[in-house]
């Protein structure tokens, strides 16, 4: 296949490590200079662009959220697009009021590093991708997803937007706001539960900024049941806490037993 991926950073190139592995004829555009040469410098494209257009049998947008839903304007041609944010209602509405065959994305993936020179062959391998119909062929994303050996999920993008706000989005924010509440704390009290938690935070603040704003009616309702669950928790009922813990060690045992 012909594919363009457009934006390269550690999710784009990543992805374009894997789909020139595979075969496919790649090709890179990103409005970095610097982004468009180390991706080329790693092999994990066959041509760059320099402006936008073209005809691809696919497209896969993997720039920030809001530069991902101005990118459906560009001059490109193809039978699928497909994306790769974690925000899914804005740009699903966005393509289908353009008439793209499009289908949402969202990669369950990523790693600490950012732009291509974190980008990893194998991200994907054994993770889940979410997929949101939005007018685009739906085989076609599917098989995609699968030859990266990544497992597939559809959902609907509210659906998708909902879970994760819950999943995602919350403990990004929990982890500010927990950075806030413990900058006065001295640091020998700073255990490895607190360190952990606020890892989450480190994060560039930019793109979460974009995330939290297109996600933000989902994680007020979310941030509004989580309040209500640490009161529940802070009480120390046993049988609350014993329930939570039930929960978490399922859900830790499940994913990594699918991984």
């Amino acid at each position: 296949m012909r594919i363009l991926i457009a934006g390269l950073g550690l999710i784009g190139t990543s992805l374009a490590l894997d789909l020139t592995a595979l075969g496919h004829e790649v090709s890179g555009y990103d409005v970095s200079a610097a982004h468009l040469a180390a991706a080329e410098a790693a092999g994990a494209i066959a041509h760059r662009l320099e402006r936008p257009g073209g005809s691809f049998d696919c497209i896969m947008l993997a720039a920030p959220p809001r530069e991902n839903i101005a990118l459906l304007d560009k001059p490109w041609r193809a039978p699928l697009w497909l994306d790769t944010g974690s925000v899914k209602r804005a740009i699903c509405q966005a393509a289908q009021e353009r008439g793209l065959p499009f289908v949402g994305g969202h990669p369950l993936a990523g790693n600490a590093g950012s732009g291509p020179a974190s980008a990893q062959a194998g991200l994907f391998a054994g993770r889940g991708f979410a997929l949101c119909p939005a007018g685009g062929p739906r085989q076609p994303a599917e098989d995609l997803v699968r030859a990266l050996a990544a497992r597939p999920i559809w959902l609907d993008p509210d659906e998708h937007d909902r879970h994760v706000a819950v999943s995602s989005h919350l403990p990004y924010a929990f982890s500010c706001a927990l950075a806030l509440m413990l900058a006065d704390t001295p640091r020998e009290l700073l255990g490895p539960a607190a360190l952990e938690m606020l890892r989450v935070a480190t994060s560039p603040t930019g793109l979460w900024q974009e995330i939290l704003d297109l996600n933000s009616p989902a994680l007020e309702a979310a941030t509004r049941d989580l309040g209500e669950r640490l009161c529940a928790t802070a009480e120390g009922l046993p049988e609350v806490l014993a329930a939570a813990r039930r929960a978490a060690i399922s859900m830790r045992e499940e994913v990594e037993d699918g991984r």
